[in-house]
């Protein structure tokens, strides 16, 4: 029985060896990327890989074959290296560290995730079946067409794909000057000037700047709180950042650029921590993951803090939130800051890390107001959910300070959220994150005073 006339046509196009070249160098390596174009997906410009699939394609019909396979796979190793460095912020070198404490994630708690690696593991073999078994359709192909395609690919990619949301990541600190809400707000000014007060540091996760002051006003709601502002005066605004979350802890805790390692590697920095513990102070960091990602159980204490509490220091009992990275609920962990800080028989300097925003997120766990399932007031599903949880945040700093009024607080981001949607990105102003500084009134202060 013979095949339908339009079976044998594709069939007859797709053995052409023109085509088949162009598969092989351009849409087989570039299939994710052309998917994500279609579908409205952002990711970092990769003009510099898809030349170098194609080039690896044409030299690969010369080559023997355990070399054309080295070639492609050391340039998908640079893709995704580059790729997922400028996504996230990271310098490489920290995501080479980050691939290796992959086995702290759970990374196919995300579907996203999961899907990813499946996807990639599958072009992967699809890829290398076609490097090395089409050798003579490869052969026989118009090198000119392939290159002429990858070019116009690469350039479309490019134009569809650079975004100044892209250019934050840690290189792209070298020679800006510096910024941190500590500094810009005052806080580090006040709090290392001895008041003996209470000090209660947060960096968020992944706690933008809303391009639109109606999606701002989301998180910043719940410190119009009439009883809040009796105590406290309130003031907000944005900094700069640079870098992944640990950049941004050092920005806020050290006034600095520079990378934890170098911590590691004997640098001395002047931070809040140590300075505080010099004023008598108690000092306590908490992060709700483990302490061995990103090596803060070792530079923590460098940093000054007498006392750390990582997940793995928390009771079994404290409800779980996050996907790959999972943890105890950021909002579960307010009240036991609150207790300590009643609690203190010394004046106190607490940082606190947050967790459960971390991307990719876990839908429908921050408290539900603001009809996320349809997208919220952002039209953006993923957004809307780490807005109720960046919410529910905010409420729960907001009374702590209400039941601590004698407590100087900063709240601020480590960066903006690094989400695969366009649309997502789109919602935040690059390059910024939001601050918000409660600083206790002149009543609240000596409300708070011990009695003689």
């Amino acid at each position: 029985m013979q095949p339908p006339s339009l079976a044998r046509s594709l069939i007859a196009r797709f053995s052409n060896p023109t085509l088949f070249l162009c598969v092989a160098g351009l849409v087989l390596p570039n299939a994710l990327s052309i998917g994500a174009l279609l579908l409205g997906i952002g990711a970092p410009p990769r003009t510099t890989a898809i030349l170098a699939y194609a080039t690896v394609v044409l030299i690969a019909r010369m080559v023997p074959r355990p070399l054309s396979v080295v070639l492609f796979l050391a340039v998908a190793i640079y893709d995704a290296i580059a790729t997922v460095a400028l996504l996230f912020n990271l310098a490489p070198s920290e995501l080479g560290l980050a691939l290796y404490l992959t086995a702290e994630l759970d990374l196919f708690a995300s579907p996203l995730y999961a899907g990813l690696c499946f996807a990639l593991l599958v072009l992967l073999v699809i890829n290398v079946a076609a490097l090395t078994l089409k050798r003579d359709i490869l052969k026989r192909g118009r090198p000119a067409v392939l290159l002429g395609a990858a070019v116009v690919f690469a350039a479309v990619d490019f134009l569809e794909n650079t975004s100044p949301h892209y250019h934050f990541g840690t290189l792209y600190a070298k020679g800006q000057p510096m910024d941190s809400a500590a500094g810009r707000s005052g806080f580090r000014q006040d709090v290392t000037a001895g008041s003996g007060r209470h000090v209660l540091l947060v960096v968020v996760e992944g706690l933008g700047h809303f391009a639109d002051p109606r999606h701002q006003a989301v998180l910043t709601k719940a410190f119009d709180d009439p009883e809040l502002r009796k105590r406290y005066n309130v003031s907000s605004g944005t900094t700069t950042y640079y870098g992944s979350t640990t950049a941004g802890e050092l920005r806020e805790l050290c006034d600095s650029r520079e990378s934890y390692d170098r911590l590691l590697g004997g640098l001395q920095l002047e931070c809040l921590p140590q300075l505080m513990a010099a004023r008598g102070y108690r000092t306590i960091a908490m992060h709700g993951f483990t302490g061995k990602y990103f090596e803060r159980e070792l530079w923590y204490s460098k940093l000054g803090f007498e006392k750390q509490i990582f997940g793995e220091d928390i009771a079994d009992s404290t409800r779980n939130c996050g996907s790959a990275f999972r943890g105890p609920c950021d909002i579960d962990l307010i009240p036991a800051i609150g207790g300590e800080l009643r609690n203190a028989k010394q004046p106190t300097f607490f940082y606190w890390l947050t967790l459960s925003t971390h991307v990719p997120i876990a839908p429908r766990e921050g408290t539900p107001k603001l009809g996320c399932d349809r997208g919220g007031p952002m039209q953006q599903v993923e957004v809307c959910y780490m807005s109720e949880m960046w919410s529910d945040v905010m409420s729960g700093l907001a009374r702590l300070a209400i039941d601590n009024p004698a407590t100087d607080i900063l709240i601020v981001g480590d960066h903006a959220p690094p989400i695969w949607s366009k649309a997502g990105r789109g919602l935040f102003t690059p390059g910024k994150v939001t601050w918000v500084r409660l600083t206790p009134n002149e009543s609240s202060r000596l409300s708070a005073l011990p009695a003689h």
